[in-house]
């Protein structure tokens, strides 16, 4: 008898440490990285980076690790630091590659901290989290003792768009534009000053908070195909709801273009 529980009991011990290992082995997993490869690797991966003074661009990878993902779509929740806790930073939608077993999105850092990164899918289920310390290099100063301010990377800014929402479009320029629309379909252009160099442009929309200034909501993130050639690209969103929104357009590496703001009533 005393044998046998033994057996029981290491057969038990075994079973523990195989589903361990299999949990770990579906585990997913968020990476901060320089690069990533075409079956979604993380390249130079850290927990920390050392930016420059005004920022700098961090690719966050989630991998399944060949898991499916049984979503349309990916957003990502940042929580920064402030004090002892972790307060809502910003949302962002993650590009999902086309075998669903990893998303990526290449974000810009400006502010130096501590950050946790949640990722979830669109109905809000938490697939994997981790965190990040984001340094930045002192300011410099010039030769009048002044310090630089508002510098631009020339390699990553160059967007100088503007957000056009109308009620339709004539020949490429809109008609009856304004920011204040009933609910149902609205016509958007995005105009820039030279070719927007994207096949694609990936649009998040978010609607204000009740009685607060900020845009907490995520509605929805749509993607639409576009002639990278041409300064401009438009497209119609459907508003079923009154409220105030926040329309962000971003270029098919996730680089911001443009921000636009509606009210819809």
């Amino acid at each position: 008898m005393a044998i046998e529980m033994k057996l029981k009991r290491v057969c038990i011990i075994l079973m523990i440490c195989l589903a361990e290992t299999a949990t770990k082995a579906v585990a997913q997993d968020i990476y901060f990285c320089s690069s990533y490869t075409n079956e979604g690797k993380p390249v130079g991966a850290s927990k920390s980076w050392s930016l420059d003074k005004n920022g700098g661009y961090v690719f966050i990878l989630f991998n399944s690790h060949k898991r499916h993902i049984k979503a349309k779509s990916l957003v990502i929740q940042l929580m920064k630091k402030t004090g002892s806790q972790y307060q809502r930073y910003e949302k962002r939608a993650m590009e999902l590659h086309l075998d669903k077993n990893w998303a990526i999105l290449d974000y810009q850092f400006t502010e130096a901290g501590d950050y946790d990164a949640i990722v979830q899918d669109k109905t809000g289920k938490e697939l994997g989290s981790d965190f990040v310390t984001i340094k930045l290099a002192p300011k410099t100063e010039d030769s009048t003792g002044s310090i630089w301010k508002n510098e631009v990377d020339p390699t990553r800014n160059y967007y100088h768009a503007k957000t056009i929402f109308c009620k339709s479009i004539l020949n490429g320029n809109p008609v009856d534009s304004g920011s204040v629309f009933p609910y149902g379909e609205i016509n958007v252009i995005i105009r820039n000053d030279q070719a927007l160099a994207t096949d694609s442009i990936i649009v998040d929309v978010f609607k204000k908070g009740y009685e607060s200034e900020k845009y907490p909501i995520y509605m929805t993130t749509k993607n639409f195909r576009i002639d990278k050639s041409l300064p401009d690209a438009s497209f119609s969103l459907v508003f079923d709801q009154t409220g105030q929104y926040k329309i962000v357009a971003y270029n098919n590496r996730s680089q911001t273009i443009a921000i636009g703001y509606i009210s819809v009533r």
